[in-house]
């Protein structure tokens, strides 16, 4: 039974002809991909590659897998999933080892769940070959090397790091093996080569690998090694360099507990050992998202290196920085505490221990996540009350030192400054700095944390005895606060204290100003007020208001019934456009737009309203298994191929393609943000995007810039920061990168999408001043950066309406304030729970991904020619893509 020459279906068949077993994907495997797509439906399928079974396997009786004859371990079951029914998972990462070569895999010995034996499944599965780094597109692979380097942030060190050249490393932890460069989901990579902890020490330093006990924990198991093991690895170093990894999933936030915020047992044994063995522990926190830091001190680990999870070349940069060829450079982006309860966004996170359900009682159809800390979310809350975290926003060490002084300020207008900062570095290694500005306010009435940070900006690589003189810019809009009472932006009288440091609690005021008068920065309306009076963290009260998490949980359709407006819409903006109407008999097709762009209107103003429905449904998605991983197609061709539109195709892309070719593959958003270079963000959006055009891609849905809220989100590494000044400088530079290269750029999830668990009905309810201050903030400082070709709607409820069915939030705060000229799309089926006309109704242009057929177009033809979705409004989200459409099409 062959199938296009890749591989032969050699048995799996009933007695009916039915197959008992089928593909996902092709049958090959990218041995540099250490998480296939398949995990994102559960985390269990790490490392394996899935098929789907068409019987339900009995989990007592699940078989055994055999590849090349050699037996290896039975397979990985979970629950049977509506979408893909029983899938099976093999593991492989295992025993795969060689590129470019023919395996044969024999799965035999299964039993359903009726007790009848499952007929053995027998196919060939196919490594991919490597593309060596600098083969294609090396400069490329130049920018993925460097961000890298500098987004691995060196938390603590005693003088234990660098090695010394030609040092012997003994390994330890199953993580030096399964050394993560990607996650999953949306930011998922498919990267053409990968780099990672053995090849980076054996090719790109002079320090040793010690074989036997990076072969030892091949087996993936987080247990100490024999003591021969160890006494021969003691005998040539007193240094130990331990491995944690942690992964990350969109649709799944991470688990509270041990495996995921915390350290396993086996983990914390592994640690205790090693450090009592040896002299000196290094530990290296490939990991997704903030973990426990207890350890560190209780164990006495004398230096921890993050390297996130770093990119296609993260274990040449992990080997170079270790060896001290590389100096370290990287800032948090977020803070890590030392216990998940020290965060006060954790009462009002919903984990899924807390909404499971029990038996007998009606499903949860809706979450509510309340945002008790209001302001204070990351640095702001550790800083303004004093609260110990293990390594606060902006820490990250470095082999040298710097010194860093105010040189000048000058007031450019009433509130505008520019600061001229030097630093030199007075150590004895090259090296580059971050510099971070921050702002305190005295003298206001308005909640204020102590401080916020206004401007960074990051050096070149300074030799010993160098300086650099940096230029800071702080404009009004980096010191305006939200005065619900007034609508308005303004900066209050007061006092303005400038100061500069890196972590905000070790910031020196250099500077300060006088604010005589209030100055109303923009005069706005309140447009997401909540659905009822948050009670939120405040420094006045800190007992009496610190989160309790009381309305933070799930809830029945019956429970909710009045309580949350989820079916809310607001609509306040009014509806006074005017539809266009078609002056000319002759039809106008798509080439005549590109000689004619100022047809545009008149295009638009032909279409019937099933041609308008039709236009504002995408097409489908080219996730099947002969299909090249694309997320979606603007529409249905053949029923508009009369306009000749041409192909037009979407895919994931914060950092890579997640398309099935392999690509460029970046270091997560997170990592790349502990870069704090804005020149870097830009040129990954260059890199990406020239990949992009090469492969037929007209627009990337990326950057993600929404804010690191709670370390658990599933999300985490694809959003940027917990401050939404540096997540939207960053962003804005990737979206910039993008565009300028010919490729639209779509910003996400507007807004406040914060969470994984029930994502498509979970209710974000804080203050106005907090939505704008912190959540809608990210996005406002994007666009100063760059205004992007379009923007997604998050899957959440905000203030008490699904982000997607929300005019004051999409023609209000993203138009009228923001200057948004785009067009806005859903995420992918996000599209509400008032019908199909709704989004379009609040200012949405495209339903993503849609469908082929007419079951989403229907019910919006039928509100246009009711009456009920005005014409005018369809013809205006439709002008609006259509011009994105032509901006990269040449006449």
């Amino acid at each position: 039974m062959p199938n296009d020459g890749t591989f032969e279906l050699l048995a799996g068949l009933h007695d009916d002809n039915q197959a008992a077993m089928s593909f996902l994907q092709k049958p090959v495997y990218n041995l540099d991909e250490m998480d296939r797509r398949e995990s994102m439906i559960s985390l269990v399928y790490s490392g394996c590659f899935c098929i789907k079974s068409s019987k339900h396997i009995d989990p007592q009786q699940p078989g055994m897998v055999y590849i090349d004859g050699k037996a290896t371990e039975a397979p990985l079951i979970e629950k049977p999933t509506a979408m893909f029914g029983q899938l099976v998972g093999i593991i492989v990462r295992k025993y795969l080892l060689e590129y470019n070569k023919e395996y044969k895999v024999r799965y035999a010995g299964a039993y359903d769940t009726d007790g009848l034996e499952i007929p053995e499944f027998i196919f060939n599965l196919k490594t991919l070959p490597r593309i060596e780094p600098g083969v294609k597109y090396p400069e490329h692979d130049a920018i993925v090397l460097q961000a890298a380097r500098e987004g691995a942030v060196l938390l603590k060190n005693d003088n234990t790091l660098p090695l010394s050249s030609g040092s012997y490393v003994n390994v330890f932890g199953a993580a030096a093996v399964v050394f993560r460069l990607g996650c999953l989901g949306a930011g998922k990579i498919n990267p053409r080569y990968g780099i990672r902890v053995k090849e980076g020490i054996e090719k790109y330093s002079s320090l040793e690998l010690n074989q036997e006990l990076y072969e030892f924990y091949t087996e993936e198991k987080n247990v100490f090694p024999p003591e021969d093991v160890v006494a021969r690895a003691k005998d040539r170093s007193g240094t130990a360099v331990v491995f944690i990894t942690r992964g990350s999933s969109e649709a799944h936030d991470a688990p509270k507990d041990k495996g995921g915020y915390y350290l396993t047992d086996e983990e914390r044994g592994l640690i205790q050992r090693v450090t009592t063995a040896f002299d000196k522990t290094v530990a290296i926190l490939n990991v997704a998202h903030p973990i426990e830091t207890k350890w560190i001190e209780e164990y006495g680990v004398n230096a921890v290196l993050l390297t996130g999870l770093s990119g296609m070349a993260g274990g040449r940069a992990l080997a170079e920085i270790l060896e001290g060829t590389v100096n370290p450079s990287g800032k948090l982006p977020n803070t890590w505490a030392y216990d998940y309860d020290d965060y006060p966004s954790a009462p009002n996170f919903l984990t899924k221990d807390q909404i499971a359900n029990k038996s007998g009682e009606a499903p949860f159809q809706y979450a509510a996540t309340v945002y008790e800390e209001g302001l204070y979310v990351g640095y702001r809350y550790f800083d303004t009350f004093q609260k110990p975290a293990a390594y606060l926003f902006g820490h990250g060490l470095s082999y040298t030192t710097f010194d860093t002084k105010l040189k000048s300020a000058v007031k450019t207008d009433v509130c505008s400054t520019q600061m001229d900062v030097e630093v030199r570095n007075i150590g004895t290694r090259a090296g580059k700095e971050v510099v971070m500005l921050y702002a305190h306010f005295d003298g206001g009435e308005l909640e204020q944390p102590d401080k916020r940070l206004v401007a960074f900006a990051k050096t070149k690589e300074l030799l010993p005895g160098e300086v650099q003189i940096l230029s800071l810019e702080v404009s009004d809009k980096r010191l305006k606060s939200y005065c619900e009472a007034e609508a308005a932006w303004i900066i209050e009288p007061g006092k303005i204290s400038f100061l500069l440091g890196g972590t905000p609690n070790r910031a020196k005021p250099v500077w300060s100003m006088d604010v005589a008068d209030k100055i109303v920065v923009a005069q706005v309306k309140n447009r997401v007020a909540p659905p009822f009076l948050v009670k939120e963290l405040s420094a006045k009260d800190f007992a009496g208001t610190y989160p309790q998490g009381e309305m933070t949980k799930a809830y029945t359709a019956e429970e909710c019934e009045g309580l949350l407006p989820f079916k809310n819409s607001r609509t306040a903006v009014g509806n006074d456009d005017v539809p266009l109407e078609h002056t000319t008999d002759r039809l106008i097709r798509f080439p005549d737009l590109v000689k004619n762009p100022a047809l545009v209107e008149q295009f638009v103003a032909q279409m019937t309203d099933y041609e308008l429905a039709r236009m504002s449904v995408g097409g489908h998605t080219g996730w099947g298994i002969e299909d090249n991983g694309y997320a979606g197609t603007l529409f249905n061709e053949k029923a508009l191929d009369k306009y000749e539109i041409p192909d037009y195709f979407y895919a994931d892309g914060n950092n890579g393609l997640n398309m099935f070719e392999v690509n460029i593959g970046f270091p997560v958003s997170t990592t790349v943000c502990a870069s704090f270079n804005e020149e870097l963000s830009y040129a990954e959006g260059k890199a990406i995007a020239r990949e992009a055009k090469d492969m037929n891609l007209h627009c990337l849905l990326a950057p993600a810039l929404n804010l690191q809220r709670n370390p658990l989100c599933g999300r985490h590494t694809e959003y940027f920061s917990e401050d939404p000044f540096l997540a939207g400088r960053m962003a804005g530079q990737e979206s910039r990168g993008f565009e300028e290269s010919g490729v639209s750029s779509c910003m996400k999830h507007f807004f406040a999408n914060n969470a994984e668990t029930m994502r498509n009905t979970n209710h974000s309810i804080m203050s106005e001043r907090t939505a704008r201050e912190l959540y809608l903030a990210a996005f406002e400082t994007a666009f100063e950066v760059n205004k992007p070709d379009t923007v997604m709607t998050g899957y959440n409820a905000a203030n008490g309406v699904y982000c997607s069915n929300d005019e004051e939030l999409l023609r209000g705060i993203l138009g009228e304030e923001f200057g948004f000229t785009g067009y806005v799309m859903t995420d992918w089926n996000g599209y509400g729970d008032e019908g199909m006309a709704a989004p379009l109704a609040a200012g949405v242009s495209w339903l993503a991904p849609g469908n082929p057929d007419d079951t989403l177009v229907t019910p919006i033809e039928a509100a246009l020619r009711s009456g009920d979705l005005p014409r005018a409004r369809v013809q205006k989200n439709l002008v609006d893509l259509i011009k994105v459409v032509l901006k990269y099409q040449e006449a």
